[in-house]
């Protein structure tokens, strides 16, 4: 499927075009909403089914390229991981969402913690254990889950609903 296949897509909101899609084609649509929409949107922004793919995503690639504690690199997302573990049940990842609680758990509330003091001793081989537990993904990969999860048509509207407006 090609970019301007999924910009139509998009920009004419064609939930029956998002449907008809296959698998591995509705997972580059989703690749491209999360790469070159969504991104440029704040949070308060997008519509629930916007934010919770969005944030799931983005604890994904955080978990596989870097580790949990590159998190606080964007405290915006840092801050919203009880919203993150929302998202996770939201999408049936209830194993990730259980993860995610024991992290919260963790931290302290309402603030991003400077993470060389943080990770040192117990506290630091938890949220290894727990940062190497996500990346395993222990509900699935999770494009599956999230193609499964946009091929609801109500899913797909809300998903492409109001993505080029700023």
């Amino acid at each position: 499927m090609t970019d301007t296949q999924c910009d139509s897509i998009i920009l004419n909101q064609d939930v029956e075009g998002l449907l008809a899609l296959s698998d591995s084609e509705k997972d580059d649509l989703l690749d491209r909403i999360l790469w070159h929409y969504l991104p440029f949107k704040s949070l308060n922004e997008m519509n629930e089914v916007q934010k919770t793919l969005y944030l799931a995503s983005t604890l994904e690639d955080t978990c596989q390229a870097d580790a949990l504690p590159s998190l606080s690199e964007n405290p915006e997302i840092f801050l919203a991981l009880p919203e993150i573990k929302k998202s996770y049940e939201t999408l049936g990842a209830l194993k990730t969402a259980a993860l995610l609680d024991e992290l919260i758990s963790l931290l302290p509330a309402g603030i991003v913690p400077e993470w060389d003091w943080f990770f040192k001793g117990a506290t630091g081989e938890i949220i290894e254990r727990i940062d190497s537990e996500i990346c395993n993904y222990p509900d699935g990969v999770m494009h599956q889950i999230y193609v499964t999860y946009i091929s609801d048509p109500q899913i797909a509207a809300q998903l492409l609903m109001d993505l080029t407006h700023q």
